[in-house]
């Protein structure tokens, strides 16, 4: 199999299951119409003599009287309307709550942070030397890292909006239990989960299922209350009966809705695993890493399963499947793991046993002629440092060969947070060393510039905080540019336990470092923006603010005539064709005639 292909089968379909939970709130739609056309007293006053002129009329005894009209556009409003407030409500309010991000979940779930707080076992600090150099390799800011010390089971997620605030929850059992490139496998998978965007459809397919949960929620409280209320009432005209039909009915619909809503949530979570499988493998090239550690789930006796309650509605964040095995396999949010395994390992014996571990794997490769991982002749390519990593499933060579040719993820060797110096790293680990690295990336080689940098320094953070600084400096200065800003990812996860008044802090001393020599460098712009977006990711800040948002281009007028004028010396033409091609471009955005000059270079 090629996994690229795979992979972009599993992306296709992730669009045919969103139609599929659209189709699921029209059932509800349907659902609740029915019930009120039932239920409703508007049904129920078609006299005998009227039937005749309704054609969707159906038949009843004469003793009744009555009919139930089935088309009746005033009840198809109220469903609707009914449904999608219910619905709306009720995934807005959980989606609210869960806008701190990733934390929030990891919290819920029973997660207790690793801190620089915490004493360390060599389990744990192996766990955390994984996380960063998978950040690291993959280019993206190292989360923090949460751990479900309750649960002795197998099993990790990954959760969040976007990168900036995501983190990494790992059971204990995990931790004690995995080798150290099964744990990599693990963590290589929960970062496929991140770079595909798979947390932040989990994170709101969390909130959509909570509204259709909640119709059922108000049926068992409609019941609740007809019980409580029933004995006070007597006789036909009791509303406790009404209360009871509306609860029962209620209670049908948001099972209708909770029916298709983990149909769809199990056929999503279970191509996206595939699709994680194949990306942990082209991170780790390692495929025995992540196999190993399902073949462990597979003979634990706890396995993956989760006790925390709130498993059940997180279940599709997990690496493997948190809820009890279901007689159905529709409704299991995991894959089968000897299915995953096979797509993993290159397994030519098809039809036959799964081999009960990975040294069999290994012999009947061999015995079959097929290539081992290892084994492939063709080593890597590599341009300027950078290796290409190596496809995960292939089961013939030409296969591994071409797919190497169409890889996606770009490792760079260097990335590995032991490349660092011991104290960078151990101040990378806190918030208040963090913040002083990221003030120390900042500061000027030209020393009379510096010298108005360290007097900012200490007016903002003190006459220590300034020492602390200037020696990071000297560790920072001999590290390239590329692995300056590495050092920025293995600080986001302590950065991200500062408090929002000492991040507001942090950027305020940023922007004066960066304007101190009265210009900005192509590095001291790429920090900024780094601290401006990332820090935005902070949990409180995004409970407490509201995103930016863009309602038109026309107050940026200078911010485009940047870029055009940048694209425009890019291009490599004169300056005279340089002028008229921005002029033409702007024109498109601001007509009516008015003339732009193309920016010089310095600006």
């Amino acid at each position: 199999m090629d996994f690229f292909t795979h992979q972009q089968n599993a992306r296709n379909r992730s669009g045919l299951l969103y139609s599929l939970f659209l189709f699921s709130v029209v059932a509800i739609i349907a659902a609740t119409y029915f019930s009120l056309c039932i239920l409703s007293p508007m049904a129920k006053t078609i006299d005998l003599q009227d039937r005749s002129a309704s054609r969707f009329a159906d038949e009843t005894s004469p003793e009744d009287g009555v009919d139930v009209l089935w088309w009746q556009p005033q009840l198809l409003f109220i469903a609707s309307g009914f449904t999608i407030i219910v619905v709306g409500l009720g995934s807005l309010y959980k989606i609210a709550e869960l806008r701190g991000g990733g934390t929030v979940v990891a919290l819920s779930l029973g997660g207790t942070p690793v801190t620089e707080d915490c004493q360390l076992d060599s389990k744990t600090k192996r766990l955390i030397n994984i996380v960063e150099e998978m950040a690291l390799a993959s280019g993206i800011p190292v989360p923090p890292v949460f751990v479900l010390e309750q649960e002795s089971s197998i099993n990790a997620f990954a959760a969040g909006y976007q990168p900036s605030n995501a983190v990494i929850g790992i059971s204990r059992g995990a931790i004690d239990k995995l080798t150290r490139d099964e744990l990599q496998g693990v963590i290589a998978h929960e970062y496929s989960h991140i770079l595909n965007g798979d947390m932040r459809m989990n994170i709101r397919l969390m909130g959509l299922l909570h509204g259709i949960l909640l119709i059922a929620i108000i049926g068992f409280y409609l019941i609740r209350i007809a019980g409580h209320g029933g004995a006070r009432g007597r006789g036909k005209n009791n509303p406790a009966i009404y209360f009871i039909f509306l609860g029962f009915a209620a209670v049908l619909i948001g099972s209708v809705g909770l029916f298709f809503a983990r149909i769809i949530k199990a056929s999503l979570s279970r191509q996206r695993e595939y699709l994680a499988d194949a990306s942990a493998v082209q991170f780790t090239r390692n495929p025995e890493g992540i196999a190993g550690a399902l073949r462990k789930i597979q003979r634990s006796l706890g396995g993956s399963r989760i006790r925390n309650p709130e498993s059940e509605v997180a279940s599709h964040l997990f690496f493997g499947n948190a809820r009890n095995a279901s007689l159905i396999s529709l409704f299991s949010t995991h894959p089968p793991l000897e299915e995953r395994i096979r797509r993993i390992l290159p397994i030519a014996l098809q039809g036959k046993k799964l081999p009960d571990s990975l040294e069999d794997v290994h012999g009947r490769l061999n015995a079959s002629g097929v290539s081992q991982f290892a084994a492939v002749e063709a080593e890597p390519e590599s341009v300027d440092g950078l290796h290409v990593a190596s496809p995960a499933e292939s089961e013939l060579k030409n296969n591994f060969q071409n797919s190497q040719s169409k890889m996606s993820f770009v490792v760079n060797s260097s990335a590995k947070s032991d490349a660092f110096d011991p104290i960078l790293r151990a101040g990378a680990h806190q918030g208040y060393g963090s913040r002083l690295i990221v003030t120390a990336l900042l500061l000027s080689s030209d020393s009379a510039t510096q010298k108005k940098q360290e007097d900012v320094i200490r007016k903002y953070i003190g006459d220590n905080a300034a020492k602390q600084t200037i020696e990071y400096y000297g560790l920072t200065n001999q590290l390239t540019r590329s692995q300056r800003l590495q050092l920025i990812d293995l600080c986001h996860a302590s950065l991200m336990s500062l408090s929002v008044s000492q991040i507001k802090t942090m950027k305020q001393l940023a922007d004066l470092l960066i304007a101190a020599d009265g210009r900005m460098d192509l590095f001291e712009f790429m920090v900024g923006r780094i601290l401006s977006s990332r820090l935005q990711g902070h949990p409180d800040l995004l409970v407490n603010s509201r995103a930016d948002r863009y309602f038109s281009y026309r107050p940026y007028k200078r911010d485009i005539t940047v870029v055009v004028s940048a694209i425009a010396y890019a291009s490599g033409l004169p300056v005279d064709d340089c002028m008229h091609q921005v002029n033409r471009a702007m024109e498109k955005y601001f007509p009516h005639g008015q003339s732009f000059n193309l920016l010089s270079k310095e600006d």
